[in-house]
């Protein structure tokens, strides 16, 4: 029977977890892959009896997981899952440019753009809007205030 390196073994356990991380998202397998190749990289230097690979593959793994879990995250899935309740955006408002009619669509000016509008409610060119909802590239507005023609 052939023999097989020790150094090949954990330095193969450990891609299988890193290949494994990336098909079951969690982001702690990646870090036994670290401790895998902790072990391989200090056999390959040094002849150590496998209980003390064993402790090597823990303590690094262990080491690395607390130390660098937060860090890594941060940059591998992003802030996203780590954010706080924020404060509600301020309202968007803008201006009918061409009066909207349901169900056909007018035009809206907010942000510095033209955007397709829609709104539930006859609305007059000119008045101000909040826009409501954002689908594509259509918006979905409600009038605030009347525009000019109605307040005369």
């Amino acid at each position: 029977m052939m023999d097989v390196s020790p150094v090949l073994v954990w330095f193969l356990v450990g891609v299988f977890f890193f290949v494994t991380e990336l098909i079951l998202p969690g982001f702690i397998l990646f870090f036994l892959g670290v401790g895998a190749w902790c072990a391989a990289a200090v056999l390959a230097a040094l002849h150590v009896p496998l209980t003390v690979q064993l402790l090597i593959f823990l303590i690094s793994s262990l080491a690395s997981l607390l130390l660098l879990r937060t860090k890594f995250r941060s940059i591998f899935i992003g802030d996203s899952s780590r954010k706080e309740a924020s404060p509600q955006p301020a309202p968007i408002t803008g201006v009918v440019l061409d009066a909207i009619l349901p169900p056909a669509e007018g035009r809206v000016k907010y942000g510095g753009s033209s955007w397709r509008a829609v709104a539930d409610e006859p609305t007059p060119e000119g008045a101000v809007v909040l826009v409501v909802e954002k689908r594509d590239l259509i918006v979905k507005v409600k009038a605030l205030h009347a525009g000019k023609e109605e307040e005369k």
